[in-house]
């Protein structure tokens, strides 16, 4: 079976917000060839027996912070499944209309990489649209969405895994696309040369949640990222043979029951809250839309 695009959400403890994320992902995902995994981080408030309840495709492994989580659903999507696209989500950050994946396809496609255009940034926009043909170009980048595609995975590499916990892998991933002519360039602007990121609007909505960051975390990490800006190779999601051993039998063991279980629309089995007697993986997304919305 093969996937043209992949969809993955991210998540850390959790449970509640990447369950609803979930099922905004499955209703309002148009793309019948979809693949669909969430990476968790080693979560100690059941949102793994969560998840294989829901019937939900999962890697996973002990809690490596935000980088090495990212990595293992870009890998497994772009790499295992071999999607021309994937869409990686943060677990607060939803689709908001049926459909929404259109965006994120076209412009991956065009650009290799982009980001989210969020309101908040608006201070930092320097034109464009916002859409897959004029994306905005903004001197900020935010990590709630992004969407790669294969080839810029393959030249630039993966979210550098010396990166521990949370702050700035995010930035230097994408810097690091930029370079390679994937996501944006730099121009010129107030005398000066500046990185300049390629956002989407992409139909999503974000949901405000409480970070698990803290300041220790994010001092090191920006301090290991002014250190990684001028390193210009790709970057496996590994950094040793040690690293490789474990991520490898993290992919492997998400394959135990199958490509196929991999596929977004075509659920086997019943999660626990489906009423009708129909399994949700056979539910149409018109259905899938129905359970969602207020009535």
């Amino acid at each position: 079976m093969s996937f043209s695009v992949g969809i993955g959400i991210v998540t850390y403890n959790r449970k509640d917000i990447v369950a609803a994320t979930i099922e905004r992902v499955r209703a309002l995902t148009r793309e019948p060839n979809a693949a669909f995994v969430v990476a968790d981080d080693g979560s100690t408030d059941g949102t793994l027996e969560m998840l294989r309840a829901m019937e939900v495709p999962v890697v996973t492994g002990p809690n490596m912070g935000i980088a090495w989580n990212k990595n293992r659903a870009l890998f497994l999507l772009a790499e295992k499944l071999g999607c021309e696209t994937v869409i990686l989500l943060e677990d607060d950050t939803r689709p908001g209309r049926l459909g929404w994946e259109v965006q994120w396809i076209q412009a991956a496609q065009r650009w290799g990489h982009v980001n989210y255009a969020a309101g908040w940034m608006r201070g930092d926009f320097l034109g464009g649209r916002g859409t897959a043909e004029d994306p905005v170009r903004s001197r900020t980048v935010t990590s709630q969405c992004a969407a790669y595609s294969r080839a810029a995975l393959a030249y630039a590499g993966y979210f550098d895994p010396r990166f521990s916990g949370y702050g700035h892998e995010h930035v230097e991933h994408t810097c690091r696309m930029i370079r390679l002519g994937y996501g944006g360039g730099r121009e010129r602007h107030d005398g000066a040369e500046q990185v300049v990121f390629h956002l989407i609007t992409g139909d999503i909505v974000v949901v405000p949640t409480p970070s698990h960051g803290n300041a220790a975390q994010i001092e090191r990490n920006l301090h290991l990222a002014r250190q990684l800006m001028v390193e210009q190779g790709y970057r496996a999601p590994w950094c040793d043979d040690g690293q490789l051993l474990q991520f490898r039998s993290e992919t492997e063991k998400s394959f135990s029951n199958g490509r196929a279980w991999f596929a977004l629309h075509k659920r086997p089995g019943m999660p626990v809250d489906q009423p009708s007697g129909q399994p949700l993986g056979q539910l149409s997304n018109r259905d899938r839309l129905a359970r969602l919305l207020p009535r």
